[in-house]
């Protein structure tokens, strides 16, 4: 019976090494799994002992690739990605194996990319948080912690198919959000066109023809000939031009103080700063909920929480909400400091922690904010439509009527 090398991971860190013998490279492989190691590299030993150069498919160095330009993956495709992943793990298929299976079948160059990192890195001892841990434009921090807490627990299975629940709820989400604004954003870019064709092509035309009518024209025909002829003139554009670029060059100078400005007025608009605030509680409540349930330490777990938080004003307010958990002071009181932590929030974590169970009552209040988010998306989309349908009837219509009131008004004197 042939005798095989192998080399293979034996937990995060440790690599061990021996001789083994088995009918083939797969009977190997089998024997590994059964011992609980990952196989990391498996040749065939010769009559003298020596390992020879052919190696096994799941442990061979990937071969020499062209360097890949990072590039943006989108929501669909990590969730696949870790929907795959989950599967793969869940039927325990080895990681290395599991991650070339990956490399094979996607379609992404960069994420081609990245699993050939990955598994580079894991043949060199590496654990795969870690290596996720140097993609960070990929997979952020949430990501990397509960793989980590997978890990460390032997949970990896579990925490994956979580991971791929939030981020498929995550895609379904921008999809919602898309659909919704699709109809009223296509209508209002076709009749904003309809209102610059008919002012910048077909008035220019009609204002020689209405001024040589030879009467008074009326008020409304006179304010559309003034508009026309102020945007005819190429001196106002070039001075539009001038001031949006002095306002971008102002706001690119302004750095962390104009983005501090923008979401303190996104804040104060009457609309948008309720909607604003529930996005950002049920972003910070599912990504606490799903670190907590998953062991991550308070303190750590409160950090990566507050950095998806993307409106500044609100992330300092939970700056403050660590020192406290430092200082043994429960969860719902730091969070009484707070000012856009609603009620519902504090309430539902106060209970959370008379039972044990704050990771589970953090999830149950994301899922409640984002359904009403869901719900005032909806809301606004549909009033939106309706809107902007009317505005364009009344600037198309101001246009249709000061143009044929001259007309009216000649046909009357002259019967």
């Amino acid at each position: 019976m042939p005798k095989f090398h192998y080399t293979a991971k034996k937990g995060p860190k440790d690599i061990v090494q021996g001789v083994l013998e088995a009918d083939s490279r797969a009977g190997v492989l089998a024997q590994l799994a059964q011992l609980g190691y990952v196989p990391v590299r498996v040749q065939e030993t010769g009559a003298d002992g020596v390992a020879s150069a052919a190696a096994a498919s799941d442990g061979s160095p990937p071969p020499a690739a062209k360097p890949v330009r990072a590039s943006r993956i989108g929501g669909r495709q990590l969730a696949m990605f870790t929907r795959q992943f989950s599967s793969l793990v869940h039927a325990h298929v080895p990681l290395l194996r599991s991650l070339k299976i990956l490399e094979d079948q996607t379609r992404h160059p960069y994420l081609r990319h990245i699993l050939r990192e990955l598994s580079e890195q894991v043949r060199q001892g590496e654990t795969l948080s870690t290596g996720l841990a140097k993609f960070p434009r990929t997979f952020p921090p949430l990501f990397v912690n509960l793989v980590r807490s997978g890990e460390a627990s032997g949970t990896l299975d579990t925490v994956l198919d979580r991971l791929a629940q939030q981020t498929e709820h995550d895609d379904t989400m921008r999809q919602r959000v898309r659909a919704a604004f699709t109809y009223p954003a296509f209508v209002g870019i076709v009749g904003f066109g309809t209102v610059v064709f008919l002012m910048t092509f077909v008035m220019p035309r009609l204002s020689g023809l209405l001024a040589g009518l030879g009467q008074r024209l009326p008020a409304q025909t006179r304010l559309l000939l003034a508009i026309t002829a102020w945007l005819s003139n190429g001196w106002v554009w070039a001075g539009v031009a001038a001031v949006g670029i002095g306002l971008a060059l102002v706001w690119r100078a302004l750095g962390p103080r104009a983005a501090w400005l923008r979401d303190t007025i996104a804040l104060r608009l009457p609309l948008m700063s309720g909607l604003i605030q529930q996005v950002e509680l049920s972003r910070f409540a599912r990504t606490f909920g799903l670190q907590l349930s998953n062991g991550i330490p308070i303190l750590q777990a409160m950090d990566t929480a507050n950095s998806v938080v993307d409106n500044l004003v609100l992330r300092q307010q939970l700056a403050q909400v660590p020192e406290g958990l430092r200082q043994g002071t429960p969860l719902s009181v730091c969070l009484q400091g707070v000012r856009f932590a609603s009620p519902f929030l504090i309430n539902t974590i106060m209970v959370g922690e008379e039972s044990g169970r704050v990771g589970e009552a953090l999830i149950d209040v994301a899922v409640y904010y984002e359904r009403e988010v869901e719900r005032t998306i909806q809301t606004m989309a549909t009033l939106l439509e309706p809107a902007l349908i009317v505005g364009v009837g009344l600037v198309v219509g101001f246009i249709v009527m000061a143009v044929l009131l001259p007309i009216f008004e000649m046909s009357s004197i002259n019967p």
